[in-house]
């Protein structure tokens, strides 16, 4: 059986050293040097990978590498055998790899015509090695069996030129009728659906014009996506001076929520923060788990309380499909969340209108859209909190403001205010005394 094992040259070196892929099958060894190197100190002997840690900026990027070294291997060690029906030599395999990985000459070209779901996995393996860390595979895994689903279901198979509207028409009926499935799922379903597509689009194949219609006729139909929204002031500080202290499990989901709301960070971040992200009582460090990229905010004090309140440890972590269930049955208990709106839904291919109480739509990511939301409200300028978010762009920041009216009428005021106070001070023209001569 093959196995492949990455090892430091000199393991007990304090200086950079070399890391080395070991591919072994029938007592046979191949040695090849992978072009990175790293300080043993910073090496898992266990995970056979570089430590993910704020002191190495591209872990991330070598592990990726050493995770495409490894999977091309394998490609290539039973690629050898269905061409050649033998194993390779050591030599040639070493020959073939180091030709295809650091040369980039394709080694075998004989491909088979892929479907759509070899171009899905194809996708999902990407994923998994660009964020290994994270959910994000495992989220496309599941559109692509619901996918498999619906083709079993309907006894078709899925063509990538025949996924037009009235494709998309029936899978929402499906996964609405058939599956149960909330608005935002099939929004978020849909979405990773047209990703996919797009991806086999650059793959050289056609998609069907209806793909990239706009408007009423938009793939991803605008009145598929949910509310979002943020919590108002007043909404917050209720929440926070709610007295859950009979029941521990919504109390210590509530001060993760509001760690969430005061700092700005992800869920799959601010679950997992402890004490041992805090520096100097002053600073929060942690890596991002999307983006695997190094943050560091203030350590504010509604959120120093919070750890204060529990001693520095924090309670451990939960599954988000639980959080979210909690948060709704705290926010059922907040009076200032009863208030429902008129929102609208597709049911049947027809659109109804529903009404909707706002604790019904606070979820993990509410804290991050709250975050921007209220300090933006407060004047903080959108490039300034991307500085907490996390954010590479504008564009995307914006996205998360929800000012109501009367924060919009607020932040209008504020913003005339600010700006009569520069041109006053501008204008402003200093007094002179004049000096009268004694006689």
């Amino acid at each position: 059986m093959a196995s492949v094992t990455f090892v430091l040259k000199s393991p007990l070196s304090k200086e950079r050293t070399s890391i080395i892929l070991l591919f072994r099958y029938d007592n046979q060894r191949i040695k090849i040097y992978t072009k990175q190197t790293i300080e043993p100190l910073y090496w898992d002997k266990d995970k056979h990978r570089v430590k993910n840690t704020v002191k190495i900026t591209n872990s991330h990027s070598i592990n990726n590498q050493l995770q495409q070294m490894e999977t091309l291997i394998f490609t290539q060690f039973d690629k050898f055998i269905e061409n050649y029906q033998r194993k390779p030599l050591p030599v040639e395999l070493k020959e073939i790899f180091e030709k295809e990985y650091f040369e980039k000459i394709p080694q075998f070209t004989k491909t088979k015509t892929k479907t759509f779901f070899d171009y899905f996995d194809e996708y999902i393996q990407n994923k998994k090695i660009e964020y290994p860390s994270t959910k994000t595979h495992e989220k496309y895994q599941q559109v692509k069996n619901t996918l498999l689903d619906f083709q079993s279901y309907t006894k078709t198979t899925l063509i990538v030129e025949n996924i037009d509207l009235q494709f998309r028409n029936q899978y929402i009926q499906y996964l609405q009728e058939t599956k149960g499935y909330a608005q935002s799922t099939i929004h978020r379903h849909l979405k990773f659906l047209k990703t996919i597509l797009l991806y086999i689009e650059n793959h050289g194949h056609k998609l069907h014009p209806q793909l990239k219609s706009k408007g009423k006729n938009s793939f991803i139909p605008q009145d598929e996506i949910s509310e979002k929204i943020a919590l108002s002031e007043k909404e917050l500080a209720e929440l926070e001076n709610l007295d859950l202290s009979r029941s521990p499990r919504l109390e210590q989901v509530r001060d993760r929520f509001l760690i969430g709301c005061y700092t700005g960070l992800r869920f799959s971040d601010f679950i997992r923060l402890n004490k041992n992200n805090l520096e100097d009582d002053k600073y929060i460090l942690i890596r991002q788990q999307k983006t695997q990229k190094p943050l560091t905010l203030p350590l504010f004090p509604p959120v120093k309380n919070i750890f204060e309140k529990y001693n520095y440890e924090l309670p451990k972590p939960i599954s988000e499909v639980n959080f979210n269930l909690y948060l709704k049955e705290i926010g059922k208990l907040c009076n200032t969340l009863q208030q429902t709106y008129e929102t609208t839904k597709t049911q049947a291919g027809k659109r109804i209108k529903i009404q909707t109480p706002r604790y019904e739509q606070v979820s993990t990511h509410t804290a991050r859209r709250t975050f921007v939301t209220l300090n933006h409200a407060k004047g903080v300028e959108l490039d300034t909190l991307m500085l907490a978010t996390g954010h590479g762009n504008i564009k995307t920041i914006r996205n998360y403001v929800k000012l109501n009216d009367k924060q919009n009428a607020d932040l209008l005021a504020r913003r005339i205010e600010e700006a009569s106070k520069k041109r006053d001070k501008k204008n402003e023209t200093k007094i002179i005394p004049i000096k009268t001569a004694h006689k």
